[in-house]
């Protein structure tokens, strides 16, 4: 079996992820407006939306990127976005990342079932050795959010990345790896009931 990471829908009861394109871009525009929301990624909120469209084209241009739009099912809205990347296919790993979510859908059910969704497909339509995460190390929620769910934190790597403004991060990465997929899955099923029925 070849480990090759296609774009492709992927569908739960809440949520659906499809390959990001520029159909998505109106509503991708109209939730990533929020500086708020986008200090901890690379670059800033969208500016209009020939930025969000231009964002669009370079995330399915970057190669080893498979970008997807989380779209709000009840709705039909896209409502943030989440990617594979760091792609290794001769180790059957990936990175999830570059994850954001409009305001109101942060903390929801959606949030949860597209992780969930994510992580399935990678460990068991790929069959996935290691799935991992990074974040800034300022971004302490998503590091709890992570160690939440059971994805086991590895460190951190010192002066990583340089992002917005010139701020040179640290990048503190978790992984999943497949022995621990059966009790993350669990624990996510649980979360999304939870937040479904609240």
């Amino acid at each position: 079996m070849s480990y090759q990471v296609i774009p492709t829908n992927l569908e739960g009861q809440h949520v659906r992820l499809e390959p990001l394109a520029q159909q998505h871009a109106n509503g991708l525009f109209n939730r990533g407006i929020s500086a708020e929301d986008w200090v901890y990624l690379p670059r800033p909120c969208f500016v209009d939306l020939a930025d969000c469209r231009q964002w669009i084209d370079e995330a399915n241009r970057t190669p080893g990127h498979v970008p997807f739009a989380v779209v709000e099912k009840s709705q039909g809205r896209a409502v943030g976005s989440s990617r594979y990347l760091n792609i290794r296919a001769p180790h059957r790993g990936l990175e999830i990342g570059y994850s954001w979510l409009g305001r109101d859908w942060q903390g929801t059910a959606v949030n949860i079932e597209a992780k969930l969704l994510l992580l399935q497909y990678a460990m068991e339509d790929l069959d996935s050795v290691r799935v991992e995460f990074k974040t800034d190390a300022r971004n302490q929620r998503s590091q709890r959010a992570l160690a939440g769910i059971g994805a086991v934190h590895e460190g951190t790597l010192r002066a990583h990345m340089i992002v917005q403004d010139g701020f040179v991060r640290d990048s503190v990465y978790f992984s999943i790896t497949r022995d621990d997929w059966p009790e993350v899955k669990l624990a996510l099923q649980e979360k999304l009931s939870q937040r479904a029925a609240g």
